[in-house]
Order: C-alpha cells, then sequence, then structure tokens
C-alpha cells in the first residue's frame, strides 16, 4: 500500500510540474502570436495586396531536434526567429542565418514525430487576399506497402516572406505518396 502511495504522489509531481512548465514554461516551446503591426511597417503598406506573395527556402529537414509536435510558428523578430531556429537544430551547432526583419520574416512549419521515413511538410504558396495572407502547408505521407525507413523522424521547413500587416491563416493539405 506504501508502495502505491509513492508512486501515485509522483505522479500527481509529475502532471503538476508540466502544467507548470506548460503555463510558465520555456519560451522555445510556446508558439510566437502575430504581433500588432508597427507604424514603420503599416507606413510601407498603404493598400492591402492581393495574389502570390514570393517564399524564399531558408532551411528544411527531417529531424527537428526539439519540435515533437505539429505546429506552425511565424517568427517576426530575432528573439523569436532564435527560438524557431533553435527548434529546429537543438544542439547541433547550425549557424543562426541573420535575417532582416524590416523586410522580412519567418515561417516554421513542423510535423511532429512520426514513427518512420517517408514523410515530409512544406509550405507550397502563400498568397494575400485582402487583409489575410494564407499559408498552403502541404503534408506528405507514405501509402499503403511504401517502403520506408523505421527510423524516427520529424520534417520541418523554414521559409521567409515579405512583410506584411496582413493576418496569418492556414490551410493544410494531406498527400499520400504512391508507392509501386
Amino acid at each position: 500500500m506504501r508502495d502505491i502511495l509513492i508512486v501515485l504522489g509522483m505522479c500527481v509531481a509529475a502532471i503538476a510540474a508540466g502544467v507548470l512548465l506548460y503555463v510558465y514554461g520555456p519560451e522555445q516551446v510556446r508558439e510566437v502570436p502575430n504581433p500588432a503591426p508597427t507604424e514603420q511597417v503599416a507606413a510601407n503598406s498603404s493598400e492591402p495586396v492581393s495574389g502570390a506573395v514570393p517564399v524564399q527556402l531558408l532551411d528544411a529537414g527531417t529531424n527537428a531536434g526539439a519540435a515533437a509536435q505539429r505546429k506552425n510558428i511565424a517568427a517576426y523578430e530575432s528573439e523569436g526567429f532564435e527560438r524557431l531556429w533553435q527548434m529546429a537544430h537543438a544542439n547541433d551547432g547550425a549557424p543562426i542565418p541573420s535575417i532582416d526583419f524590416s523586410k522580412q520574416y519567418a515561417i516554421g512549419v513542423f510535423a511532429g514525430t512520426k514513427s518512420s521515413g517517408g514523410h515530409s511538410i512544406e509550405v507550397s504558396e502563400v498568397r494575400d487576399s485582402g487583409d489575410t495572407r494564407t499559408v498552403v502547408i502541404t503534408l506528405t505521407k507514405p501509402g499503403p506497402g511504401c517502403v520506408t525507413s523505421q527510423a524516427i523522424t520529424s520534417p520541418y521547413q523554414i521559409v521567409l516572406v515579405p512583410t506584411s500587416v496582413a493576418v496569418l491563416s492556414r490551410v493544410e493539405r494531406t498527400v499520400e505518396t504512391a508507392c509501386q
């Protein structure tokens, strides 16, 4: 009976620690909210723009160092970008690229942990329509019968897009790879 109480107490303590970390925890695991537009940015974009937005691939891989769950993150300033980069690279020593945040910002998409190879994620399109910027995300997974590696993967992609005051929205598509 005493052992059960000890195990139960440890479980309650672990849950309490998890809740505290979630509420007050490390900033690198929190999503960066879409900040209010600054006066400088608003002055540069007097009118909403519509159409395709140029996307520059900054980084992609199959093993995000610290992103076990599916998430999308926008980084509008260098501190947020450092946290985003840390999610992708953890402690692999990859140098953090320099970004001019007055002209562009970063969007990171993370597929989360997958139990095999054959999975990928990408920002396939970004388009503006009025005051909304839509990010189209494509998740690719292996179809039935596909031969894949049995390694645990965590696909991610980081892109740069021009600065905008538009509100971000997303559309997610899942594509299944056909296997022969």
